[in-house]
């Protein structure tokens, strides 16, 4: 009986050992394993900051290094105009990407107005379109933004962080896109950069891991709310790109930033936009700096049928390629 009680025991304790035997094996490769994992992370995340420690921003490199993704940030701003179908569809149709992301704190994603529901009649444009949710930012490293521009200082810092968290394309509402884009794309970053001037920010070309941009950011740990353009566009510029300007492609002119061209779309009829790649349109600045602002106070399609200067033959020309006039008749 002695023996048999044993026996058991002993069988018992051999079963309880391969048993903790076999769990300290599994522990000891899952160990293994989320080590490897941690290591390799690791790695690939070193290798994501060093990969831009050395690289020339001048010469660029022979392979796209940008996501071929459009961004446009709309903030309070749910109906689309005239203006923002004809820069959609400049951005489509001359560039192609591969998606935009509008960003937005429209309720629910929605848009409304009659050119929002060309675009969505508009199947191919449309399919590439994604509406992800985004609220203005209203402070910044504990600092109050300006509440009377914080949609627009707002909107700079939305656009470092939609570039550091997805690289891409960003492109201000009132961007009109003249040239494929892509040659920029070979870039860690390309920014409008006059000579003479601040850095621009109605277009930014950007790998997400860009070292440009999280300096940028950073820059707004001094901010001053109460001058319009010196975090987005003096202190990046004074700070950091007079010291660094290896950091970044500078684009000058080709971006169309410079105030005197946009004048020139209103203004000049002989003015060659086609020589650009983009121009920003500031639409919202015509009040003071159109001389003929009271003649024409707003466009729409029928307005640039005869309108005279430059934006006249652009917005022209997205109308006619986008097929919009089959529905200028229509009720939509």
């Amino acid at each position: 009986m002695l023996l048999l009680l044993r026996s058991s025991a002993l069988r018992n304790l051999l079963r309880t050992s391969a048993f903790f035997l076999f769990f300290g094996t599994v522990l000891m490769m899952a160990t293994t394993l989320l080590e490897g994992t941690f290591r390799a992370f690791r790695e690939v995340r070193h290798e994501e900051e060093l990969k831009f420690l050395y690289f020339n921003n001048e010469t660029g490199t022979d392979h796209f290094i940008v996501p071929n993704i459009i961004h446009l940030i709309r903030f309070n701003k749910t109906e689309f105009s005239f203006v923002d179908y004809i820069c959609t569809q400049a951005a489509f149709r001359n560039h192609r990407p591969d998606h935009f992301y509008i960003h937005t704190d429209s309720p629910g994603g929605k848009f409304r107005g009659k050119y929002w529901e060309l675009i969505e009649r508009d199947l191919e444009l449309r399919s590439r379109i994604r509406i992800l949710p985004l609220e203005p930012p209203s402070e910044i490293y504990g600092q109050q933004l300006n509440p009377e521009w914080r949609l627009y200082h707002g909107g700079d810092i939305a656009r470092i962080r939609t570039m550091m968290k997805y690289g891409g394309i960003y492109l201000d509402n009132d961007v009109y896109v003249i040239q494929n884009l892509d040659k920029y794309r070979k870039f860690e970053i390309a920014i409008n950069w006059d000579e003479g001037q601040f850095l621009g920010t109605q277009v930014i070309i950007a790998n997400r891991k860009a070292r440009f941009l999280p300096l940028w950011l950073d820059s707004y740990r001094e901010y001053h709310p109460e001058i319009w353009y010196y975090n987005a566009g003096e202190r990046p510029t004074v700070e950091i790109l007079y010291k660094h300007p290896e950091l970044v492609h500078r684009v000058k002119v080709q971006f169309g930033a410079d105030f005197d061209l946009s004048y020139n779309l209103y203004t000049y009829k002989e003015f060659d936009w086609r020589a650009l790649d983009t121009i920003h349109l500031m639409i919202n600045h015509r009040h003071y700096m159109d001389p003929y602002y009271n003649v024409t106070p707003f466009f729409d399609e029928n307005i640039v049928k005869n309108y005279p200067y430059p934006f006249g033959g652009m917005a022209r020309e997205m109308v006619a390629a986008s097929g919009m006039e089959n529905f200028i008749d229509k009720k939509i």
